[in-house]
């Protein structure tokens, strides 16, 4: 992944009064929800899990809000702009099939009760040590994901606003920082629900704006076929192979079922019957919130050469419709929906990091000992110290948005996406050959992409591959180690 420091922070101008004022708003606006939330955090279990109280329509926008994120809608329509309608095949598809495969399942994570993934692991395999070892995992994860949000709002607010991208970048950390870590995921469902209804309802202004611009639905994308035929094939005209386009459905789909943040928000509603729901309705506004992004980004590639303002960085034509070609009252809208959808994912992650770095490492380490005032401590000292090296990465980050949500598709589908649900359902598992497959996901996904996919090779099908492997030989090699109660209690090793 080639640095993008000195791209991104050429993108300041003139300081736009209009713009800076909406962002501030909106900026204490968030604050005030996480200093309200901040007041109704009692203990770490509100902090953690809203006291596992969560309800239907809280989690169905909370998802929704979560689920959306700068690569939904910097990064989706800056792909659209760089490659057409191609990327409903394999991201969209993989994204959508991965709820729908979620929702058959989630009774049995809800089932279990437990807090985070690396929870439930360590019950599949009966080993603590899981704990730790799935939590760095996730820990990668959300870190990579934390620089790409951040990423995706620097360049946003620095090119409407003009402020330069190196003063904002810490602005921005520094808001979604302190009310994350005043009110945990109090702070976040409710900063979600209302980020949520704007971002979806913001988009459809927007999209409904550039379609009427541009003429109707028709002559939007008869425009856009007309600027290159790839771009509406659904492989990019030879642009992408079956084989390709199938590697990044499957490291999408496993995205999906091994998000640390999805599971803690699974096991925060008050019961399966919520699980189920939230999934199910988040499910379908998000198919129809993705079909309006695909067809803005459309409208954006077909507006921006009609006007002979190109960009050559794919990631900064969304600021750039915005800046230069919307009126200010419609680009206002659409920086309410995208700082919308960056903030609520980006609080999101920042919160499982807390999550994971006090429950899953820092209680392992002191051996369970450690009170409910320790973890809630540690938790926000943790929020606190991964938002800051994330907002400092995040000044010279080392990829495209693009290119960075792929990477962390790839370590997580490699390492958790088989031996996790594989154990689930089949609970005579080795514990020891589900810990050997996810360190084998783990190392030779990324390992893979980091060296280029050698031969063509998919690094999801790599990595994917490598975990079976690491099962199966797991499997007969310590077939007297499985574990075959569901209640089994885990041991220290």
């Amino acid at each position: 992944m080639s640095s993008l420091g000195v791209t991104l922070q050429t993108g300041a101008g003139d300081v736009n009064p209009a713009y800076l004022g909406v962002f501030v708003v909106y900026l204490l606006g968030v604050l005030a929800i996480g200093a309200w939330a901040y007041l109704r955090t009692d203990d770490v279990s509100d902090y953690w899990v809203y006291g596992k109280e969560l309800g239907p329509t809280l989690a169905t926008w909370s998802y929704v809000a979560n689920f959306v994120s700068a690569v939904s809608v910097i990064g989706f329509v800056g792909s659209v702009y760089g490659g057409g309608y191609s990327i409903v095949t394999g991201i969209v598809f993989g994204l959508m099939l991965g709820i729908s495969g979620l929702y058959f399942v989630v009774h049995k994570v809800r089932e279990l009760n437990h807090i985070t993934f690396p929870d439930i692991i360590a019950e599949l395999t009966g080993r603590e040590v899981a704990r730790p070892i799935t939590g760095c995992v996730l820990l990668a994860n959300a870190w990579v994901y934390l620089i790409m949000q951040l990423v995706g709002a620097g360049l946003l607010v620095t090119t409407i606003t003009g402020v330069p991208y190196q003063y904002m970048i810490w602005v921005i950390g520094g808001v979604f920082i302190l009310y994350t870590v005043m009110g945990g995921l109090v702070s976040v469902a409710w900063t979600d629900l209302a980020q949520g209804t704007l971002m979806v309802a913001t988009v459809a202004v927007a999209l409904a704006y550039m379609v009427f611009d541009l003429g109707g639905l028709t002559s939007l994308n008869q425009q856009f076929m007309a600027l290159d035929p790839a771009n509406v094939a659904p492989l990019g005209d030879g642009a992408y192979t079956l084989l390709g386009v199938a590697a990044s459905i499957v490291a999408f789909f496993g995205t999906i079922f091994t998000s640390q943040s999805t599971v803690v928000r699974i096991n925060a509603t008050d019961s399966i019957r919520t699980a189920k729901f939230h999934l199910a309705a988040a499910g379908f506004i998000l198919s129809v919130f993705y079909v309006m992004l695909v067809m803005l980004g459309a409208g954006t590639t077909v507006a921006l050469n009609g006007a002979g303002l190109a960009v050559e960085n794919v990631d900064r034509a969304f600021p750039v419709l915005i800046m230069d070609y919307v009126p200010t009252t419609i680009g206002t809208i659409i920086i309410v929906a995208i700082m919308s959808g960056i903030l609520s994912t980006t609080d999101t992650r920042l919160h499982a990091c807390g999550v994971t770095a006090a429950h899953d490492l820092y209680d392992y380490f002191v051996d369970g000992e450690a009170d409910d005032d320790r973890l809630l401590l540690v938790s926000r000292v943790s929020t606190v110290g991964f938002g800051v090296v994330a907002t400092a990465a995040a000044v010279n980050p080392p990829g495209t948005i693009i290119s960075l949500y792929n990477w962390r598709a790839i370590l997580l589908t490699s390492a958790l996406l088989i031996p996790v649900y594989v154990a689930l359902y089949y609970r005579n598992t080795s514990g020891k050959a589900v810990l050997a497959s996810i360190v084998l996901g783990a190392v030779c996904g990324p390992g893979w992409n980091a060296l280029g996919e050698p031969f063509g090779a998919p690094a999801a099908f790599v990595g994917v591959g490598m975990a079976v492997l690491g099962l199966v030989v797991g499997r007969y090699a310590w077939q007297d180690t499985a574990v075959v109660s569901s209640g089994a209690a885990p041991s220290d090793d």
